[in-house]
């Protein structure tokens, strides 16, 4: 929760297939090779609002935790035993999730939407990288239609 809390704060961006490092032009320019329509299309928004800082896309925003390298506090792609996989792909790995109806008072969360994924915070919010727009975001849990609520694979829960 401090991780998804700390990118808010800090006004990350948000660019497709990214996980928190820093938007460079050389990974901007790789983003728009590998999406051609999801960054490409958007290149100017995103040089001008995103470009020299740290960029995440939904998913990624929880990966980018996940691969988090506590010793030197840096993130390293793959790492940690979390794959790189969608957020759809992340609620039908989980073992422990619910109706969004019935999501537990439990910061950490994961709450989750046909293709899209955030992070309850608690107390009613939630904290997602959502879209190329707006970046990483606190919202109201009741006002973004989320379906289902995860624990996230791949991070212990306490």
């Amino acid at each position: 929760m401090a991780y998804v809390t700390h990118a808010w704060e800090s006004g990350w961006g948000y660019v497709w297939g990214t996980f928190g490092q820093t938007l460079t032009e050389s990974l901007m320019e790789s983003k728009i090779r590998q999406y051609p329509d999801g960054v490409g299309s958007y290149a100017d928004v995103i040089r001008s609002k995103w470009l020299g800082g740290r960029t995440a896309d939904c998913v990624g925003l929880i990966k980018g935790y996940g691969w988090l390298d506590t010793d030197s506090m840096t993130i390293r792609y793959g790492t940690n035993g979390m794959p790189d996989i969608g957020a759809d792909t992340m609620y039908r790995n989980a073992a422990v999730k619910g109706p969004i109806s019935t999501i537990p008072e439990t910061p950490g969360l994961a709450v989750w939407k046909s293709g899209h994924i955030g992070v309850y915070i608690g107390g009613g919010e939630v904290i997602e990288a959502m879209g190329t727009h707006y970046g990483v975001v606190k919202t109201q849990l009741t006002d973004r239609n989320w379906t289902a609520w995860l624990e996230i694979p791949y991070i212990q829960y306490d």
